[in-house]
C-alpha cells in the first residue's frame, strides 16, 4: 500500500445551507496521502546534515507550509543524526513542491510513504534507528515534533502518529539502561582514545547528554563540567565527583586538558584550532548538529576529533538483536488499524455535513407554513429532526466504517455516499 489515502472534509460555514450537497460531498472526499522525507546520517554526510539542520527550522517549515495549501499537516523531527519531515498531503505531486525547497540534493532525501512511513517512525520512536540502539532520548524528541505539527486538518492524524510511536517506545522499552545512548558510545570512544588512567576531560554543557557523559567518565577520568549559565546540582557533582566551571573559563581550562566532549549547542563552531593547545596529544568529541567544534582542527598533529559522523560508523558494526524490533513491529500495525479507521472518519463526516445542511435547508423552507413558534417549540422541532437525521444515518455510516481501507474500500465508500446522500433524488 504506497499511500493512505483518506477523504478530505473541506470547509463548511453555517451558511452554507445553500450549497448544492453534490458539491459538498465532492469537496469532502479528496483523499490524502501520509509521506516521510528523511535526510540522514544514513544518507548523507554530517556536512550536508549539518547544512540541513541550520536551513530546515520549525519557523521554515511553518513558512513554507503556509505556502502549500495541498499539504494539510506537517511535522518536523530533528534528532542528532536526522531531520525528518511527516507530511498529509492532498496529492501525491504535493510531495515534489517540497523537495524542490529543501536543501541538498533530492536524492539525499529518503522518501517514505503509508505504511513503510508509519513503521519507520515506531522503529525511530523506540530506538532502533539511533546511533546507539533503544536509546531513550528519541522518543521525548518524536513527543516534542507531535506536540508542534503545523495543521489545517479538522482530524490530529499526525499528532496521533508521533504520540503513539512514543507511547509504543515506553512500552517496548519502559527502561533503558545506560549504555543505551549516545553518551555511552562517546564516553567509551574517548577513554579509548586518551590511552592512560584518569584523563583530565572538560564536558561542555550540562544539560541532559552532558550529564550522562559525566555519569559514564566519571568511574574512568577526572571530569569538569563546563556550564554556560546554571551549574550542576551539588548532589550530582557529589554523586560523579565531578567538578564545575563557568563557560568563560574553558580557555584556562583547556591549558590542562587531555580531552574535551562538547555536548552543548553553541550553533556555530565554538571551538577552532586557534583556542586549543599544541603542546600535548588531545582528545575532542563533538555531539553537536550543527558542530561546536571546527572540523579543520583535524589538521592539528596532537588533535584527535571523533564527530557524530565517526560515531555513527562505529555503531554501524555491531548489529543488534534483542527480541524488541518484532513487537515495535506489531505494535506499529496495531496503530496503522487505528489510523485507518482515523482516516475513514472524514467520509463519515462529510455525510453528516451534508445531511445537516439539508436538514437546515429543509426546515427553513417549512417556516412559511409552520407559523408562529414558541422557544419550546423551535426546541423541539431542532431536536426532533436532528434526531430523526441521526437514525437515518446509523446503518449507512457503520457500514461505511466497516468497509476496507485503502482505495479499494475509498471507492466503494465514494460509490455508498453518493447512494445515500441526502438530497441526491429531489426532482
Amino acid at each position: 500500500m504506497p499511500a493512505i489515502p483518506t477523504p478530505h472534509p473541506g470547509p463548511l460555514s453555517e451558511t452554507s445551507a445553500a450549497r448544492d450537497a453534490a458539491g459538498s460531498i465532492e469537496t469532502a472526499t479528496m483523499p490524502l496521502f501520509l509521506f516521510g522525507l528523511e535526510h540522514s546520517l544514513d544518507t548523507a554526510s554530517l556536512d550536508a546534515l549539518e547544512s540541513v539542520t541550520r536551513s530546515v527550522t520549525r519557523a521554515q517549515v511553518r513558512d513554507w507550509f503556509a505556502h502549500f495549501q495541498g499539504t494539510e499537516e506537517v511535522a518536523l523531527l530533528s534528532t542528532c543524526h536526522r531531520v525528518e519531515l511527516a507530511l498529509l498531503a492532498r496529492f501525491p505531486e504535493e510531495i515534489d513542491r517540497w523537495r524542490d525547497v529543501l536543501p541538498g540534493s533530492r536524492s539525499s532525501w529518503k522518501l517514505r510513504e503509508g505504511r513503510d512511513m508509519v513503521h519507520h517512525l515506531f522503529r525511530v520512536a523506540a530506538g532502533r534507528e539511533s546511533l546507539a540502539v533503544g536509546e531513550a532520548e528519541v522518543r521525548h524528541q518524536v513527543r516534542a515534533a507531535g506536540s508542534s505539527v503545523e495543521s489545517r486538518h479538522p482530524r490530529p492524524v499526525l499528532r496521533e502518529l508521533f504520540v503513539g510511536a512514543a507511547d509504543a517506545a515506553d512500552e517496548v522499552c519502559p527502561s533503558v539502561p545506560a549504555s543505551c545512548s549516545i553518551a555511552s558510545i562517546a564516553a567509551a570512544r574517548l577513554l579509548d582514545l586518551a590511552g592512560r588512567p584518569l584523563p583530565r576531560v572538560l564536558v561542555v554543557g550540562s544539560g541532559t547528554v552532558g550529564r550522562q557523559v559525566t555519569e559514564r567518565l566519571s568511574p574512568s577520568a577526572r571530569v569538569t563540567v563546563v556550564y554556560h549559565q546554571r551549574p550542576p546540582e551539588d548532589a550530582f557533582l557529589r554523586a560523579t565527583g565531578a567538578r564545575a566551571v563557568r563557560l568563560d573559563r574553558l580557555a584556562e581550562e583547556l591549558a590542562a586538558a587531555d580531552a574535551i566532549v562538547t555536548a552543548a549547542k553553541f550553533g556555530h563552531h565554538g571551538l577552532r584550532a586557534s583556542d586549543l593547545p599544541r603542546d600535548r596529544p588531545l582528545v575532542l568529541v563533538d555531539l553537536g548538529v550543527p558542530r561546536n567544534i571546527d572540523p579543520s582542527v583535524r589538521e592539528l598533529p596532537n588533535a584527535r576529533l571523533v564527530d557524530l559522523e565517526d560515531l555513527h560508523a562505529l555503531s554501524g558494526s555491531s548489529p543488534v538483536a534483542d527480541g524488541h524490533d518484532a513487537r515495535v513491529q506489531e505494535l506499529a500495525g496495531r496503530f496503522l488499524d487505528r489510523l485507518e479507521r482515523l482516516l475513514v472518519e472524514p467520509w463519515i463526516d462529510a455525510l453528516r455535513r451534508s445531511a445537516e445542511e439539508v436538514r437546515r435547508s429543509e426546515l427553513a423552507k417549512a417556516r412559511s407554513f409552520l407559523g408562529s413558534l414558541d422557544p419550546d417549540q423551535e426546541i423541539a422541532i431542532e431536536r426532533l429532526t436532528q434526531r430523526l437525521v441521526a437514525r437515518l444515518l446509523l446503518p449507512p455510516t457503520e457500514r461505511i466504517r466497516s468497509l476496507p481501507p485503502g482505495p479499494e474500500g475509498d471507492l466503494q465508500r465514494r460509490f455508498a455516499i453518493d447512494l445515500l446522500r441526502p438530497g441526491s433524488t429531489d426532482p
